[in-house]
């Protein structure tokens, strides 16, 4: 259930507990004038591989969730605080199965600096959580949400995003209904908040989610499975609300040559075209970029970029955009060292143009599962899974373009259901749907 074996556990702490006295290490990235540095790493004690991406404050200040480390060695949420002297990393909440365990989940932050989030495992059953951290002057303090029991699904490994009222949507990557995830909605009241299925995935409809969904300003949801299905390659799928409930509808169907296995959640711009990426699939069977154009008959799919291993290869997470509408990601392995990359895609009159801005060695870390963020002036941030120095790190001098972005940049009070959000991130389940990851991500070597 928990996916992450006693042995990996073992060999990778050993590993990682090795690294409490690293100095973060500067590398010349490819392209612009790119520098990637590690601004904290993990020991274990303090945390250990972060599958997911990061939330950015209007300071600066990041968070996010490991999978494993902490008092209980079931997870923790940090922080990385920016001060006039770096950066500085703590703790703010331990998981120890009752509470949740295994976030893989980025979190979702609301106007008062709260912090929402999910577990893959842990709770009253076992199945998963949904969690808050309540903000205080003291600190934060862990309180559960809800609980899955299998009914209502199980393994929620998405990112969550928030209506004006305050409830909340996410997925499942199991079991529900239909035997193969959920979308589930949290509705507020005053007695708290109470699960309710908006949709159920079955072996018909395409299954087993990652990612979170993001939503228009009409309150249709949008989102990617990752398996099952006609082809068992994945979907792109639409939740249009009603008046009386939503409708499944899928938008898009991945048959490997197009692309399989969307492991990351749908970005959108202005228009309502959505874009994405595969983790397998292409020409390559490496991944792809791809994007779904809206017309007046429905979505086009389209392949804007291919990985071969050489330009990276398996990107998992999903894209941020930049206000000239370039595209950033990461891939899990491929580039020069075969341990992933960060890349760009360059808009241009005739398309999009890949470009390499970092390749991860291994002593800097290795292997970005989760997505990128982008302060104020441009630097980018992400997380890292393996690897000698695995934790956060910063691009600076990236070429990322913030005059005039708006939704590019995410801060704690940034997701709200009533507009398209751009920077949500998905985690991992190992479930039937993720079995082609599981041989890629190496967590014992």
């Amino acid at each position: 259930m928990h996916a992450i074996s006693d042995k990996q556990g073992k060999r990778h702490r050993r590993t990682l507990m090795l690294l409490t006295q690293l100095i973060p290490l500067a590398v010349p990235a490819l392209g612009h004038a790119a520098t990637l540095t590690t601004i904290a790493t993990f020991n274990g004690a303090n945390g250990l591989s972060p599958f997911a991406g990061l939330t950015i404050d209007s300071a600066g200040n990041l968070f996010g969730t490991t999978i494993w480390g902490g008092a209980a060695n079931k997870g923790t949420v940090f922080e990385v605080a920016k001060g006039s002297g770096g950066y500085s990393l703590s703790t703010i909440a331990t998981f120890d199965g009752t509470n949740g365990s295994y976030s893989r989940a980025v979190l979702f932050a609301d106007s008062a600096g709260n912090l929402f989030g999910t577990t893959n495992s842990g709770g009253a059953h076992d199945y998963g959580t949904v969690f808050e951290l309540v903000k205080g002057s003291g600190g934060y303090t862990l309180s559960t949400l809800a609980t899955f029991d299998g009914t209502n699904g199980i393994s929620p490994n998405s990112a969550l995003i928030a209506d004006s009222a305050g409830n909340l949507f996410g997925t499942t990557n199991s079991f529900g209904p239909g035997g193969a995830g959920t979308v589930f909605e949290l509705v507020k009241s005053s007695g708290g908040y109470s699960i309710s299925t908006l949709a159920a995935f079955s072996s018909n409809s395409g299954g087993n989610p990652v990612a979170g969904v993001i939503a228009d300003n009409a309150g249709n949801l949008f989102g990617t499975t990752a398996g099952i299905g006609a082809t068992d390659a994945g979907t792109v799928f639409e939740l249009v609300k009603g008046s009386s409930g939503y409708t499944l509808t899928t938008l898009a169907t991945f048959n490997g040559t197009n692309g399989a296995a969307p492991y990351g959640s749908l970005m959108a711009d202005s228009a309502g075209n959505l874009f994405g990426t595969t983790y397998n699939g292409g020409a390559n069977d490496k991944g792809i970029v791809f994007e779904l154009a809206k017309g007046s008959g429905g979505y086009v799919l389209s392949t804007l970029a291919t990985f071969n291993g050489t330009n990276g290869a398996n990107p998992a997470a999903n894209l941020i955009a930049d206000s000239a509408g370039n595209l950033f990601g990461t891939t899990w392995a491929g580039g020069a060292n075969n341990l992933g990359t960060v890349f760009e895609l360059i808009k241009g009159s005739g398309g999009y143009t890949l470009s390499t801005l970092a390749a991860f060695n291994g002593t800097y870390g290795a292997n970005a599962f989760g997505s990128l963020v982008a302060d104020s002036a441009g630097n980018i941030f992400g997380t890292t899974v393996n690897g000698v120095a695995s934790g956060v790190y910063q691009i600076t001098g990236s070429g990322f373009v913030t005059a005039g972005a708006t939704q590019a940049v995410p801060e704690p009070a940034g997701l709200c259901l009533f507009g398209l959000s751009l920077v949500l991130l998905a985690g991992l389940h190992r479930s039937r749907a993720a079995k082609r990851l599981v041989d890629a991500e190496r967590l014992d070597d």
